[in-house]
């Protein structure tokens, strides 16, 4: 549907640019939640449907067009080409800026890129970011690290930062400089041998599952999650859970790691 300013400016906007990888990777604890069919028998899987539609129009090229805005004149960059930084990218570009994204990263795509193949398929998220570019005036580029933002102001009207999560939450704890962060295994898992191998996970949620995931895709003989919350309490989607069935995944609940190590 148009936003109000497209309705005012006469234009059709696009409003969720990553369709696609919002279809795969969206909890069902947000629309699926809402959807009135589970007072009949049980939500329609709204996620999936909505991956389903978004590939085939790639597929069948018939992905939608839109009109391009008036150029405003107006020159934007914005630095950090994750979801957020490439929505914002969307939404201002269909407004008539130019915008600029930079990125630090070989390739665009943030932590997304970091989300294991079994959950979203990269060519996905690539045929997302092509469609992106296709709403307006977006150049994304890559390599291209920003340590001071406020300098970009001299060649941009307006500067935009969405760096996200630029370094993982630390738990403070003795020992703690022994595990490797979550942000460390999923960007490079083969860097880190756990074949044959006990893995410990600290976390009880996505982030979580899709370490304990690749551990065991990589050979771990085991893989124990430590969580706050029981199996039935852990943030996670239905799909979420069925892998740690699958992957056969311990999980140590009301659980409180204080220290790693002796």
């Amino acid at each position: 549907a148009p936003s109000d300013y497209g309705r005012a400016a006469g234009l059709i906007m696009s409003e969720n640019p990553l369709g696609g990888v919002c279809g795969a990777v969206c909890p069902d604890t947000h629309c699926m939640a809402a959807c009135v069919h589970e007072k009949f028998d049980r939500p329609i899987e709204i996620p999936a449907v909505q991956a389903t539609l978004v590939q085939k129009a790639k597929d069948l090229g018939v992905m939608p067009t839109f009109a391009k805005a008036r150029p405003t004149g107006k020159k934007v960059a914005v630095v950090g080409a994750g979801p957020a930084g490439l929505g914002a990218a969307a939404m201002l570009a269909q407004r008539g800026h130019a915008v600029t994204v930079l990125e630090a990263g070989d390739e665009a795509g943030g932590m997304a890129l970091l989300i294991p193949d079994s959950r979203l398929d990269k060519r996905v998220l690539a045929s997302d970011i092509a469609f992106l570019t296709t709403l307006g005036d977006i150049t994304i580029k890559t390599g291209t690290r920003v340590d001071d933002p406020r300098a970009l102001l001299a060649d941009y009207d307006t500067v935009l930062v969405t760096s996200g999560l630029d370094e993982p939450i630390s738990l403070s704890i003795p020992g703690e400089d022994a595990a490797v962060s979550w942000v460390d295994y999923l960007a490079t898992p083969k860097k880190y041998r756990v074949k044959g191998k006990r893995v410990g996970i600290i976390g009880g949620g996505a982030v979580a599952v899709d370490c304990a995931e690749l551990a065991r895709e990589f050979g771990a003989e085991s893989v124990e999650l430590f969580a706050l919350e029981t199996f039935a309490e852990m943030p996670l989607t239905t799909s979420e859970r069925q892998t740690l069935i699958d992957c056969d995944i311990c999980v140590s609940g009301r659980t409180r790691v204080t220290r790693i190590g002796k």
